[in-house]
Formats: structure tokens, sequence, C-alpha cells
């Protein structure tokens, strides 16, 4: 376990001294950046905002487009990069997601120039309609040195840039706050090769894939759920100057382990599809004391598999989202919704919520301003957050599968195609004293600080969120919550309607 303060002072001092290297090209030069410096340990070196691509300097496929089967590696271990371009080179730079005075990032590595080489389209594989690339190895990125994190690679030629989300994952997470990753659900959105878990390009459900797999590029669906739902949070949690811990539900489902020993993990803005390993490890670690906090909707909503072994291990997403479909029977793991059967196990009794609505749209709105994570914010009673809620949203429902007790400090009137519904903050104390925070709105972390930030969302609404998002992450880096702070169960006192009848998504 790394300390937030700690990790940008060894981060500083490998940038330095040039610890990212590459190997599989002869003509391979390695610079460091030399705006990094090893003089303000605090920030890890000078922050940029290099890291975000916006329109005019975004590549198209036509020109460049690369990737990594790995969602994750330890530090040292070795990230294949496959890249397919028209120009005769390319380079690529490395950069760390954080905080780095607000900017939201930091170069690590300059690396290059590469032969350019174009590679064949994209190939589908198995009955599963499974789309993969399948190029050849370009070239491999020494991670020696780096600290543990959320990284963005930008493949370039001409100029023009393309990226590549790793996660440097921790070895552990004893003592620390556990951020995790949703690799699962940007592959399930990636329609890179014209297939993806919601159909094929010209949106026809039934010619959906059945698996998608990490071994090919993120195409705008796939990239976007990173820059919406994954990095501002990472950037706040940096800020937070708390103990952390990185990995993707992925590395979970592969080392269950990981989180032994930690005092939170927290799943982002769009955590949609989990393993029956991920949610055990979650299950586990509230159960031995350890908090959670859901910062986003629609969460723990699809069964998946991920292979633990084999050439597929860890890079394959199977979910057939059809019980009769999919060819492994009667199983925990039969990929259907966790809240169906077989073995319905519903989202509710480990977030607190069920998924409830899309589209969806509202203003979050304060029920409890004394709510002891509203500390620090201009929040009173009835208070209204403009754009805090949507696209997608959650909400309490009573029934035997939420726990119990649970309090409810925020509940906002939901337009759901002109539908009336409910979003709910929910926070809900256990036995063994883990406490359990959710958010109830996808767009909770789409109204955290981002370089591009999304219509509708104003500044009083984003330091709201960041505040509470602020306050989650420090008071359950103390410890669990329940001891200091059990829920009061006022769900008793909500009069909502108590059936939902959310469909797929």
């Amino acid at each position: 376990m790394v300390s937030g303060i700690s990790r940008r002072a060894v981060l500083g001092a490998m940038a330095v001294g040039g610890a990212a290297v590459v190997s599989g090209c002869a003509s391979t030069s390695v610079e460091s950046n030399p705006g990094l410096s090893v003089d303000n340990p605090a920030n890890g070196g000078q922050g940029t905002k290099a890291w975000y691509i916006r329109g005019a300097k975004r590549a198209p496929s036509s020109l460049i487009e690369s990737y990594s089967p790995m969602s994750s590696a330890l530090p040292g271990e070795p990230i294949t990069v496959h890249t397919s371009t028209s120009a005769d080179e390319w380079n690529l730079e490395v950069f760390r997601i954080g905080d780095y005075e607000g900017l939201g990032g930091v170069r690590i590595a300059q690396l290059g120039p590469f032969p350019g080489e174009k590679q064949s389209g994209p190939k589908q594989v198995s009955d599963t309609r499974t789309m993969v690339a399948n190029w050849p190895v370009s070239t491999e990125v020494d991670t020696t040195g780096w600290a543990p994190g959320f990284y963005l690679l930008h493949a370039i030629a001409k100029d023009k840039r393309t990226e590549i989300p790793v996660v440097i994952r921790s070895a552990e997470s004893k003592d620390a706050v556990a951020m995790i990753a949703s690799a699962t659900t940007w592959q399930a959105y990636n329609q890179w090769g014209g297939r993806s878990l919601y159909g094929n390009m010209t949106g026809n459900i039934a010619e959906r894939s059945y698996a998608v797999s990490f071994d090919r590029p993120y195409d705008r669906r796939g990239r976007g759920l990173l820059y919406a739902f994954e990095i501002p949070i990472m950037r706040v949690a940096e800020e937070a100057g708390v103990p952390l811990a990185y990995m993707t539900n992925v590395d979970i489902t592969l080392n269950p382990n990981i989180l032994d020993g930690a005092t939170a993990a927290v799943s982002t803005g769009h955590d949609e599809y989990w393993t029956v390993q991920y949610r055990d490890a979650l299950d586990r670690l509230r159960d031995k004391g350890g908090n959670l906090a859901f910062f986003g909707a629609n969460t723990c909503y699809w069964r998946v598999r991920v292979p633990d072994s084999g050439d597929d291990a860890g890079k394959l997403v199977t979910c057939y989202k059809s019980a009769s479909l999919d060819p492994v029977k009667d199983s925990r793991a039969t990929t259907a919704r966790w809240r169906d059967a077989p073995h319905a196990n519903p989202e509710n009794a480990i977030i607190g919520q069920l998924y409830d609505a899309f589209p969806a749209t509202g203003a979050l709105t304060i029920r409890d301003p004394d709510f002891f994570l509203f500390a620090d914010t201009d929040a009173t009673e009835g208070a209204k957050y403009e754009g805090l809620i949507g696209p997608e949203t959650d909400r309490f429902y009573d029934n035997k599968a939420t726990p119990r007790p649970i309090q409810i400090p925020a509940l906002s009137e939901v337009n759901s195609g002109g539908d009336k519904t409910w979003s709910t903050i929910t926070y809900y104390t256990t036995d063994s004293g883990a406490g359990v925070f959710a958010t109830g709105t996808m767009a909770w972390v789409r109204g955290l600080p981002r370089p591009a930030m999304p219509k509708g969302i104003p500044p009083r609404s984003t330091a709201f969120a960041k505040q509470v998002t602020l306050n989650v992450l420090r008071e359950m880096a103390k410890g669990p919550l329940g001891a200091s702070h059990p829920a009061t169960d006022d769900g008793k006192d909500m009069e909502l309607p108590t059936t939902n009848t959310t469909g797929s998504a």
C-alpha cells in the first residue's frame, strides 16, 4: 500500500529517472519529459492537460489505431501495445491521471519513434460473434518504477492521437481505499469491429456479441466511458490525500484476495457488468467491516464471466444477457441480470438501491442537510443541485433484499420519458461496522471537475458533488463507518411505490 502523497513523490522521481523503456523495435528511443521534477513531491511533477484529447488532436481510425489487451499491469510488468497506422512512424506518450494542481494529469514519458505498419481489419471469432484485432505486438513498454494509478497511453501519428487506458495496479490494498476501474463495462459498450454487447453498427440487438474481447482498440462509445465515469473520480480521489490502491474489476475477478484488508472500496460512475468473483469479494470486504461507495447507477446489473486461465484469461467478457441463451445453465455465473433467476441476487442487497430509470433527468434534492457526508457544503433542506440526476438512476425500494438500517439523505424527483419516479442517495450500515454509500445517479461522476463539463451541470452542482466525494473518501479511509456513524433507519418514512419495472440496459 502506498499513500497518495508518497505515490506522487515516487512518480516524480521515476519520471526524471527515465524508467520507462520499450522493446520490440530497433529504432526505439526513450526520452524523459524535462518538465517533470522532484522539486514538488506533493504533486509529483508538472501538471498538464495534454492527457485529454480534444477534437482537433483526435486521430481518425484511418490514420492510427492502437490497443493493449491488458487492462492492468503491476509496476515492472511490460505492457504490450498493438498498433495499426498508415503513417511511416508513430510515437507514444504516457500520462498518469491525478490531481496535479487541478490539471488532471502528468506526462510520464515520450517514447518512439516506431516504424508504422497498417494491419488487417477486425475478425469475428467463434459463435459468440466476438470481434478481435489480433494484431502483432508493435512494442512493449517497461513500467518499472511506475506508481499505481490510472494511465493513458497516447499513440501518435502526424500529430494526431488516440488513447489506450491502462491501470497500474497495486499489489495489495491493505489499509487503503481501493479505486476500482470498471474495465468490463468499457468493453461491453466498445463497438470496435462492428459489434458490442448491445448490437451491431446498425443497432440490431439480435446481432450483438455474446462475448467481447480486450484484443481490440476502443471506439468512441468505449473510450467515452473513461472520460465520463472513470477519470473524474480518479482525479478527485488523489486530491483527498488518503491512502489509495488501484485495480480493475477484472483484477478482482482474477485475484479476489486483492481487497483483503482494504478500509474501503470505490465503484465508479458506470460499473454495470459484474462477475460472481467481483461481487463475492465486495460482499466479503463489507462483511469484515470494509466500507463501500457506489458513485454511479445501473451498477451490478448484468452478471458476466471472465476466464481466469488460458489464452483469454482476463481478456474476454461473456454476457448472453439471457439465461435461456447462455449454454451455462442453472449456475451463479449464468449471464442474466443479477436480480433474475437462476440464483437471483438483486443489486440492492449490496448497493442499497435498485436500478430504476432511463432516460432520467432531474435535480438532486436534499432531504437531510445534517447528513454527516454533506459536511462543508451549502446543503439545506430542499436544496436542489441541477444536472446531477441522470441519465440513469437507482432508487431505494422497501423490500426484503434491501439492507437495514438504511438512511435516505437525498430524495430527487425524476422525469423518465414523461413518467415520474425518484432517485435516492442511500447510506446503510452493517453489524460488521461497514458503511455503504450510494449516489443513485450516474451523473454524479459526470458532474465532477473535467476538461469539458457537460451542459446543464452548473458550478454549484460540481462543487457539491466534489465536496461530498472528498468527504466520503476521507471518512471511509478512517475505518468502519458504522461504528462512528450508524445509519438512521428512515426508509420506513418513504411513501414511494414498491414496484420496479426497469427493463434491460
